[in-house]
């Protein structure tokens, strides 16, 4: 059984941490302002301004600063200040037993793909798909947010253009940015994925590489054991030096091909202006007929 969070409430206390690649400090003091004028109020851990090379500190400063935050009852939700880089590497270090007795919101995606799918497989908290702290101020679905952060059911645009597949599908989410969830099926435990819907997207790849991103999930044959697949946008893809030929939409039509199962093309979530938020381990329904695409209850409680 999932595990919702308690919901966030106007005067709480969100803290921010960098688990990724460094961050400039500017963005983070407009998306506080930003918060704080929305009535919540916020700690910058110390932490979220390091540097080792691209990266905001070592592995062991940024799972101290998260566990840290975790453990803090005056922190009522950790947002991830960016993504990056290195993410993963965090993960070798850290103790998911404790969370499970204290569970709190945690926001963030790109390169936090990571620590929000492997939180939640391994102790069934939700987590949120949702922009990084540093960017919150440049994003229009903001009320999307924070209406799934307080405990309110929400749904997702979905057209006839968005339609692969056709049907009906109910599972728990899943997913986040392609390049990092591609390695989490064979080392995260529990098979967290099976009977999910699966939500993917990226930014800045060689198409090629996205060709061999989609195969590798096939082959694990993830794709039979999911109920729903939906891709959101792949902005800034780049051709190879000699033209690859095939469109993002090829690639999925060809890896996908005889999958009874709906499946989602271009929905609006990525890197773009365009990230509505996902809950992790929320239970969500589709119905491609009649353009539903809708939570089931809230991920919050």
């Amino acid at each position: 059984m999932s595990i919702p969070p308690p919901a966030l409430k106007k005067g709480d206390v969100i803290g921010v941490f960098a688990p990724s690649s460094w961050i400039n400090k500017k963005d983070i003091e407009q998306s506080k302002y930003l918060v704080e004028k929305l009535g919540y109020r916020v700690f910058i851990h110390p932490q979220t301004y390091e540097r080792e090379n691209q990266s905001a500190g070592s592995n062991l400063q940024k799972a101290l600063a998260f566990q840290g935050l975790w453990q803090r009852k005056d922190i009522k939700a950790i947002w991830c200040a960016g993504g990056g880089n290195r993410c993963l590497h965090m993960m070798e270090i850290l103790k998911f037993e404790p969370l499970i007795r204290n569970p709190k919101i945690i926001i963030g995606f790109s390169d936090v793909t990571s620590l929000l799918n492997g939180i939640y497989a391994n102790t069934n908290i939700i987590t949120f798909h949702a922009p990084v702290f540093k960017n919150i101020y440049k994003y229009d679905q903001l009320d999307h947010l924070f209406k799934i952060l307080s405990a309110k059911i929400v749904d997702y645009p979905l057209k006839e253009n968005n339609v692969i597949n056709a049907g009906t599908a109910k599972g728990k989410l899943v997913g986040g940015n392609l390049s990092i969830f591609q390695y989490l099926p064979q080392t995260l435990p529990n098979n967290f994925y099976k009977n999910s819907i699966l939500f993917l997207e990226d930014c800045n790849e060689e198409i090629s590489r996205i060709d061999r991103m989609i195969l590798h999930l096939r082959r694990l044959k993830l794709f039979n054991n999911i109920k729903a697949l939906c891709f959101g946008e792949f902005i800034n893809l780049r051709d190879s030096t000699r033209p690859y030929g095939y469109s993002l939409k090829d690639i999925i039509e060809e890896h996908c091909k005889g999958l009874d199962i709906p499946i989602l093309y271009n929905m609006p979530f990525g890197h773009g202006k365009n990230l509505y938020s996902f809950p992790i381990g929320a239970t969500a329904y589709m119905d491609t007929s009649k353009n539903i695409f809708e939570l089931k209850n809230s991920a919050t409680i």
